[in-house]
């Protein structure tokens, strides 16, 4: 990691850090050799591809792949890629949890990058009693979540299993998504924080920000997480654009 991202850490801790000039994998704290695993809803796929140019931009290597299935064109946005799609359904399936194992043993400085489960495109989501499929070797979680869902209703049309959604967060089907709901969700152990293998870091971002009228759910939502011992940091973002990271969010 460079020294002036850990500058920048030290100006974020305790509180709000805007106005730095951070990539995205800067403002998630990732190095070289970690196993990234993405999880939620709202734009996973995007950071993930974004977080591979980025590592191959300083200098290093890094390997995309998915422990659930990803759509074909998904994967065209990589510039190399193995395994076959399904013509019926356009997707590829994951790999397993013994050969995600071998691809850390074999490429051990690389850094590898996995989207975790699946939200069918919706903005917010909670995971099934299968998901996420966390591989072990793990060591950074981030959980995602995008700004488009705030005050949204509380549906599948918005929202990836709202019935669970509602069930971890007390929130009545069709109610509208407060920052309270979703911190609910990602900060709960059957939530975002399923399945962290022992010693992850775990980061939350909240992508698509630059839709919002102004922060303040954004905000709301990140002091709530940050209650939480378990979640480092969180992240906002606006993933598609050319400056990813907005603000970076400690305690």
């Amino acid at each position: 990691m460079d020294p002036g991202w850990r500058q920048g850490a030290d100006r974020a801790r305790g509180g709000r850090c805007p106005g730095l000039t951070l990539t995205l994998a800067e403002a998630l704290g990732i190095v070289h050799d970690d196993v990234v695993a993405l999880v939620g809803g709202g734009g996973k796929t995007t950071a993930m591809f974004r977080l591979a140019r980025e590592i191959a931009e300083r200098g290093e290597q890094a390997l995309t792949t998915t422990t659930t299935h990803i759509f074909g064109e998904q994967i065209a946005l990589a510039p190399a890629h193995v395994g076959a799609t399904d013509a019926v359904t356009g997707r590829a399936a994951g790999i397993s949890a013994e050969l995600f194992s071998r691809l850390r043993a074999w490429c051990p400085q690389v850094c590898l990058l996995n989207e975790a489960d699946g939200s069918r495109g919706r903005p917010f989501k909670a995971p099934a009693r299968h998901e996420p499929a966390t591989p072990g070797e793990t060591t950074v979680v981030v959980g995602i979540v995008g700004a488009d869902v705030f005050g949204a209703p509380l549906d599948a049309e918005r929202v990836h299993r709202p019935e669970l959604v509602s069930a971890l967060s007390g929130a009545s089907m069709g109610a509208l998504v407060t920052p309270e709901i979703v911190a609910r969700v990602l900060a709960h152990p059957e939530g975002g924080l399923k399945n962290v293998p022992a010693g992850a870091r775990v980061v939350m971002l909240i992508n698509k920000v630059e839709m919002l009228a102004d922060r303040e759910p954004a905000h709301q939502t990140a002091e709530r997480l940050l209650r939480e011992r378990a979640i480092e940091s969180v992240v906002l973002a606006a993933l598609g654009a050319d400056k990813a990271v907005l603000e970076v969010l400690t305690r």
